[in-house]
């Protein structure tokens, strides 16, 4: 019993001064600090990653959605349907009825009877929009045309504003989205526009004009700077900065059709 007892203490004792102990936890404590690290390095650079990905696809989503809105609110506003209904998915934003931007349309009017020349305000009205917000990316319909606004102050125009001149006949589509109603969080949401009774553009017609101006406010005015400096065959001037832009079509002998729409939105 002496000599076991003698030969199982020396045994416990020559492990313990042992240096294969200590390189094995070495290599555990190594191999754990390194599965900590990249689990770090995950979340840290993975998961922001991932996140700005899954946003761009819901910013996508949502601004097909919204070209749809935006063709169905435009057949309104040129006459083409009394009203409209659309479902839009919410990403864990907020879909509203909102804004005060407006539209201010000036020209020159050439009076025969007195031989004369003035510039008169031929229409001046608020749009708003409907607005639904991806994190820090807003997606917009507003003036007949959908802008994409993200946070570095890009905006996109994906859906162009109905504003044509075709022979010397400018044609200026003017929306009024009216209503307070919002909706949050996730899921499908629906926008109806004129649900209570029919919606139809009212048609104002000034002949003989030259020197149209067209002067936008709101959060969207540089998307609407370059929608009118790129427009195609109008050739507008661009003048104003921050949140007012006016745009200058120095043309002479114009008809100018207005089609102002006063359309009542509820999200439900």
């Amino acid at each position: 019993m002496d000599v076991s007892f003698k030969k199982s203490h020396s045994n416990l004792k020559e492990f313990l001064n042992s240096e294969d102990a200590v390189a094995e936890v070495l290599d555990f404590v190594t191999i754990l600090g390194i599965l900590i690290l990249s689990f770090s390095l995950i979340g840290l650079m993975g998961y922001p990653a991932i996140r700005n990905a899954q946003e761009s696809r819901f910013t996508e989503n949502t601004r097909q959605s919204f070209v749809v809105l935006a063709d169905n609110i435009n057949k309104i506003a040129l006459g083409q349907a009394p009203s409209q209904s659309v479902e839009i998915k919410l990403y864990g934003g907020k879909l509203s009825v909102t804004g005060d931007s407006t539209i201010q349309i000036n020209g020159t009017i050439y009076n025969a009877s007195s031989m004369t020349s003035s510039e008169i305000t031929l229409d001046t009205e608020s749009m708003r929009s409907i607005e639904n917000s991806i994190g820090e990316t807003m997606v917009a319909y507003e003036g007949t045309g959908v802008w994409v606004k993200y946070s570095d102050d890009v905006i996109l125009n994906p859906s162009k504003p109905l504003i044509i001149n075709q022979s010397n006949v400018l044609i200026i589509p003017v929306v009024y989205l009216y209503g307070e109603s919002e909706m949050a969080g996730s899921g499908i949401s629906r926008v109806t526009l004129c649900p209570d009774e029919p919606c139809s553009p009212e048609l104002t017609v000034w002949s003989n004009v030259s020197n149209v101006t067209i002067t936008i406010t709101g959060n969207y005015t540089s998307g609407w700077k370059d929608f009118f400096r790129n427009s195609k065959g109008l050739n507008w001037e661009i003048g104003g900065t921050g949140d007012n832009y006016t745009a200058k079509l120095n043309n002479t002998g114009m008809d100018v059709h207005i089609l102002k729409t006063l359309i009542y939105a509820v999200i439900t």
